[in-house]
C-alpha cells in the first residue's frame, strides 16, 4: 500500500512549491515529517487542521484530502481511504494524470470491499488501458455480467495476442463459469502453447475438453502430454475423472474414463471397471451400467457386485433375469439377505400380475 503513496507524491510534487498556499504547503510538509517519524495521528491532525484554510474546489483542498486518503490506505483503513479519495477527486484540481491514478486506486479499494457496482462507475471514467480494462473485467465478472466482461477481454487479446496470461486466464475462467466449456478449452490452449512444460495446463485443457463432451480430444491431450515428457501419471488422469464426479458431471466422468481405458492410457483393472459401472449408473444410463456390472460380477464373484446387477434389473423390470441373478445368491449379511428377499418378492409379484 505504501507504494501507492510514493507514486502519488511523485506525480503531485511538481505543483507543490509554485501553486499552493504556503500554509497548506507547510501543513503537508509537517504531516510528512510526522509520518516519517512514525506519528500517524499527528500527521492526520496536521492535515485536518489545515482543511478549513482551503477553499472548496481548490488545489490545496484536493492535496490535503489526497494525503489523508493515502495515509488511510497505508493504515489499512479502507473506508476512510475511499471517503478521502472521493473528496479529493470531487475537487477536480489535481490534473488528469494524478486523478486517473487516484480513481484507479479508489476502484481497487471498492473492489476489495466487494462494492463492485461502485467500482465499475469509477473504472468507466478512466482512460482506456490494459490495467483499467483488467479491473473492469474483474468487476463485471464479480457482478455476474459476463455479457460485458467477455467481449472486453476478447477485444484485448484480439488486438494484442501477446497480452499477459491474466487475460487468457480470465477468458478461461469466465467461460467455465457460464459452462461454455469449448470456448474455455480454446483459450486454455493458448496458455498451454505458452507454457507446454506446465503439467497443470495439460490437465486443465483435458478437463475442459471432457466437460465439453470431447472425451476423445481429452484423451489425446493426455497422450500428447506423455509424449511431450510432461509426465502425466495415472493418478493425474484419475484425478480428472474424480473432478467431474465431484462437479456433478458423472456422464462426462464416465465418458472420459471409458476413453482413457479404450486408449490404454489407464489399465483396465477390475476396480476401474467397477468405477466405470458406478459412473454410468450415476449418469442414469442404466443399460450401459447393467452391462458393466454383469461383467464385473462375473469376474469378481462378489455378492455386492451381483446385488448391483439385481437392482439394475429390477429398475428396468427385467423380472426373469432378476430371478435368475438371485438364484443361488449367497448374501454376506442380514442387510443383503433382506434386500435379496425383497427383490425376489417384487419380481414374483410383477410376474404374477403380468399373467
Amino acid at each position: 500500500m505504501r507504494a501507492w503513496i510514493f507514486s502519488c507524491l511523485l506525480l503531485a510534487a511538481p505543483v507543490l512549491a509554485e501553486q499552493i498556499d504556503p500554509r497548506v504547503y507547510r501543513a503537508l510538509d509537517d504531516a510528512r515529517a510526522a509520518e516519517q517519524g512514525g506519528d500517524q495521528a499527528a500527521a492526520r491532525l496536521q492535515l485536518q487542521a489545515a482543511l478549513p484554510a482551503s477553499a472548496e474546489g481548490s488545489l490545496e483542498r484536493a492535496l490535503l484530502q489526497q494525503r489523508l486518503a493515502y495515509m488511510a490506505i497505508d493504515a489499512g483503513d479502507a473506508e476512510h481511504a475511499i471517503h478521502w479519495l472521493r473528496e479529493s477527486l470531487n475537487q477536480h484540481a489535481l490534473g488528469a494524470e494524478v486523478e486517473a491514478q487516484d480513481r484507479a486506486n479508489l476502484a481497487r479499494l471498492l473492489m476489495q470491499q466487494q462494492r463492485y457496482r461502485q467500482a465499475v462507475m469509477e473504472l468507466e471514467q478512466l482512460p482506456t488501458s490494459d490495467a483499467s480494462r483488467e479491473l473492469l473485467v474483474q468487476a463485471y465478472r464479480e457482478l455476474g455480467e459476463f455479457s460485458k466482461a467477455l467481449p472486453l477481454a476478447e477485444q484485448v487479446v484480439r488486438r494484442r495476442p501477446e497480452a499477459g496470461d491474466i487475460w487468457y486466464q480470465l477468458l478461461v475462467g469466465m467461460n467455465y463459469e457460464i459452462k461454455r466449456y469449448s470456448e474455455a478449452a480454446r483459450w486454455q490452449q493458448v496458455l498451454l502453447t505458452r507454457a507446454p512444460d506446465n503439467r497443470a495446463n495439460w490437465r486443465q485443457l483435458a478437463s475442459l475438453q471432457s466437460l465439453a463432451g470431447q472425451q476423445a480430444k481429452a484423451a489425446a491431450t493426455m497422450r500428447l502430454a506423455q509424449l511431450a515428457g510432461v509426465g502425466l501419471t495415472p493418478g493425474d488422469m484419475e484425478t480428472l475423472v474424480a473432478l467431474h464426479t465431484r462437479a456433478g458431471a458423472p456422464w462426462q466422468a464416465a465418458r472420459l474414463l471409458e476413453q482413457l481405458l479404450s486408449d490404454r492410457l489407464l489399465d483396465s483393472t477390475l476396480e476401474r471397471q467397477r468405477q466405470l459401472a458406478q459412473l454410468w449408473q450415476a449418469a442414469r444410463d442404466y443399460p450401459q451400467a447393467l452391462q458393466l456390472w454383469l461383467r464385473v460380477a462375473a469376474a469378481s464373484g462378489q455378492s455386492a457386485d451381483r446385488l448391483q446387477v439385481a437392482w439394475l434389473q429390477y429398475q428396468q423390470e427385467q423380472w426373469q433375469a432378476l430371478l435368475a441373478t438371485l438364484r443361488g445368491f449367497q448374501p454376506s449379511g442380514t442387510v443383503q439377505r433382506n434386500q435379496v428377499n425383497l427383490l425376489r418378492t417384487l419380481a414374483e409379484q410383477a410376474l404374477e400380475a403380468a399373467q
